[in-house]
């Protein structure tokens, strides 16, 4: 049942498609999910995949404000961009920030300390604070950002499907278990009862975002 569970939401997460009407990617999820299970998308899935959806949004553009990389005025349209290209059970679409209208051009990039090589559109660029660009790769930040929400919601919404289950009563974190892991995650005490299992990522993550997850450790007779 838990392994069903996993697998019904990651095949949810991870269709994608490169259509822009709103809806048509939830679609194609829903009728992947019916199609690999047999088990139709309910109205409480929709639910909580909406409330989800919110809550990855809500606590990206609170990384943004609190990276100090964004220049204020411009966060509520770069959110309201991506929450326009988010859609139930398909995969997060960092892409919809990005805007490509008029590129930078290679003396700009090169102006600003970007990445000659990548793409840039001025509507996204003027959304960060110049000086930060000396320091960082823009869409990787902003990706790495988004990712990491996704992942926290996802944890989190794991964890009480664990808890809804009942037989659950102590919880792995798995790390990935490659050199990208944080140094915290090395150290850490790794199976906690399923009541203190703490939240993911640790304090003081030293990873580009949080690639841990919960693994639920099964009773020998269920």
């Amino acid at each position: 049942m838990v392994n069903l569970i996993s697998e019904i939401g990651a095949l949810a997460r991870s269709m994608f498609t490169s259509s822009r009407r709103k809806g048509s990617a939830s679609g194609i999820a829903e009728a992947a999910i019916h199609n690999a299970y047999a088990i139709p998308v309910t109205d409480k899935m929709r639910e909580e995949e909406l409330q989800d959806n919110d809550e990855v949004i809500n606590l990206l553009e609170a990384a943004m404000r609190t990276s100090g990389f964004f220049r204020t005025e411009k966060i509520p349209d770069m959110v309201s961009a991506l929450r326009n290209g988010s859609s139930p059970f398909a995969r997060i679409n960092t892409n919809a920030a990005f805007q490509m209208d008029q590129v930078l051009s290679v003396e700009e990039k090169r102006f600003l300390g970007l990445n000659t090589r990548m793409k840039y559109s001025k509507t996204f660029i003027e959304c960060f604070v110049p000086t930060s660009l000396k320091t960082i790769e823009p869409k990787s930040i902003l990706e790495n950002m988004h990712v990491g929400a996704f992942h926290r919601v996802a944890r989190k919404r794991e964890l009480l499907r664990f808890r809804e289950l009942g037989f659950v009563k102590q919880i792995k974190i798995i790390p990935v278990g490659d050199e990208d892991d944080c140094s915290k995650i090395r150290r850490f005490r790794k199976i906690h009862d399923l009541d203190k299992v703490p939240e993911l990522p640790l304090p003081g993550c030293t990873a580009p975002y949080c690639r841990c997850r919960y693994e639920p450790i099964l009773p020998d007779v269920i």
